[in-house]
């Protein structure tokens, strides 16, 4: 109790502080508990790189906080009859921080690199960019292999790259060192990164081309990577710490907001062996008994500090979100039910590795606690193991897991980025397979008709609910971000990505 109090005093003094325009330098300061580990764009998946990338990047389209796709490097596009060529006519006058004019050169050696770099995470979402072609200086075509349905949503997070210090670095052009930065066409600019501890600073671009009269009054944007609200002088908050919070919303000059996103807490079961041991989640029993098991209202209500308790793998806010066929929403465990289930398993009491990560969302720890405890009740023997975000990243990458608990989002309310990646090319190693599943994925990706893609989708997502794999969706998270009330220009979109790109203090 000591300690957050005396959190809540130094973040209370922080957030009210005086104006940060007083000073000689104007700064915005804000936190979130990840850490900057590399700059590569094109080879992260992760929320706050995302948020990151867009003060450094423009990407031919953008996302706006209604989920609505708007012109930015394109000016406007258009699709063939058949679906397998999109055209895309590019803004001119636009330079990027190195001096290089963008134009079709840039689109080209942007997307090209995910084709001929396939181990690149986001090039996983491309697989069907056969190539781009120039039409003139700012014009390109995409040349599919098939029909996607979900492009323009992939392409609003696609960051474009400039074309000749790409070629010419390769991938040094990434690496923050001896003075060099990467560059995009963003209102900021890299300035500085501390890879110890995974700060990063960025200074207002002058020349940004979309400024307009609207230029920020903001000079320096610093990132800290801290958990909480234990960090230097900030002015906003991501994450707030659901103890700490309520009595933010108390104080005067603070603005708290709750937003109830796309983000789900799931929990990831591993199906097969590493080698020949015993994998009791191969079973559907087993899965479908940790699926009965779990008090999803009562973590929501008491534990997580709000959410949604899920009756689907996905939001009902995200496209393919069946409101016909969904559970019922209010969730209380069934012991009973649960236990029926693993005695129709193979499951002699073998201990069950648990892994959950800290300081990715609210109250990780006591949620993982709650479900440790339903499903010791349920019959199963458990060993949760709480550990740093990066050891967890690395267990499962590895496959070395029984069961895990994360989050993750659905960007722009589409699902297609989330089942590419995590299902169907399995990039969280739960060695599922599912021949149905994975057709109806493939056949969803490759319909244009909006109508019957969400259909396909819906179908998808029923078989994914029945067989509870390879993930199971717990509960739909808030994340509470706390800000002084003279910072303005914020966008937060509903998949938990933050726009600081164009905040300013009012006067």
């Amino acid at each position: 109790m000591k300690r957050i109090l005396s959190c809540l005093l130094v973040a209370i003094m922080l957030l009210t502080a005086m104006p940060v325009l007083a000073q000689e330098e104007a700064v915005f300061v804000f936190a979130a508990p990840f850490k900057v580990t590399q700059w590569d764009p094109q080879n992260e998946n992760k929320t706050m790189m995302y948020s990151l990338s867009k003060l450094t990047y423009n990407s031919l389209a953008a996302l706006t906080p209604e989920n609505k796709i708007v012109p930015e490097l394109a000016t406007e596009w258009s699709t063939s009859e058949d679906g397998l060529t999109w055209t895309f006519k590019l803004r001119e006058g636009v330079k990027f921080h190195n001096g290089e004019d963008f134009n079709a050169e840039s689109v080209i050696a942007t997307m090209t690199r995910m084709i001929d770099r396939p181990e690149l995470v986001q090039a996983s979402f491309w697989k069907t960019l056969k190539a781009v072609e120039k039409v003139d200086d700012y014009e390109v075509n995409f040349v599919l292999s098939e029909p996607w349905g979900a492009l323009m949503t992939q392409l609003c997070d696609t960051p474009m790259l400039p074309a000749k210090a790409l070629g010419e670095m390769g991938d040094q052009f990434f690496v923050v060192d001896g003075g060099h930065v990467p560059a995009g066409t963003g209102p900021w600019k890299v300035d500085k990164w501390l890879a110890t501890s995974g700060d990063a600073e960025f200074v207002r671009n002058e020349e940004y081309w979309d400024w307009g009269d609207q230029k920020s009054n903001i000079d320096r944007v610093i990132y800290k990577a801290v958990n909480g609200l234990k960090a230097g002088d900030l002015q906003m908050i991501d994450a707030v710490p659901v103890e700490e919070a309520e009595a933010l919303k108390n104080e005067q000059g603070i603005t708290v907001q709750d937003i109830l996103g796309t983000s789900i807490i799931h929990m990831g079961f591993r199906t097969k062996p590493l080698t020949d041991e015993y994998r009791v989640f191969e079973d559907i029993n087993a899965r479908l008994a940790v699926h009965h098991a779990i008090d999803r209202a009562g973590i929501v209500e008491f534990v997580a500090g709000g959410g949604k308790p899920s009756d689907w793998p996905c939001p009902d806010t995200v496209l393919g979100y069946d409101a016909e066929k969904a559970a019922v929403p209010e969730w209380t465990e069934d012991y009973k039910l649960a236990k029926e289930y693993l005695a129709k398993t193979n499951y002699q009491g073998q201990t069950i590795r648990f892994i959950v990560p800290t300081g990715v969302f609210a109250r990780s720890k006591e949620v993982a606690q709650v479900i440790e405890s339903n499903l010791t009740e349920a019959g199963f023997k458990v060993n949760m193991e709480i550990m740093e975000n990066a050891t967890f990243q690395s267990e499962r990458a590895s496959g070395n897991y029984d069961l895990y608990l994360q989050r993750y989002p659905f960007p722009g309310g589409d699902p297609d980025s989330v089942v590419t990646l995590r299902w169907l090319n399995d990039a969280h190693k739960s060695g599922y397979v599912n021949e149905e599943l994975n057709a109806k994925i493939l056949e969803a990706k490759r319909e244009s008709d909006p109508v019957k893609r969400e259909q396909l989708l819906k179908e998808m997502f029923a078989i994914a609910w029945e067989v509870q794999a390879p993930h199971m969706a717990v509960y739909q998270q808030v994340t509470t971000v706390a800000y002084r009330s003279d910072v303005q220009g914020l966008r937060m979109r509903a998949d938990n990505v933050f726009d600081y790109s164009r905040v300013y203090y009012a006067k």
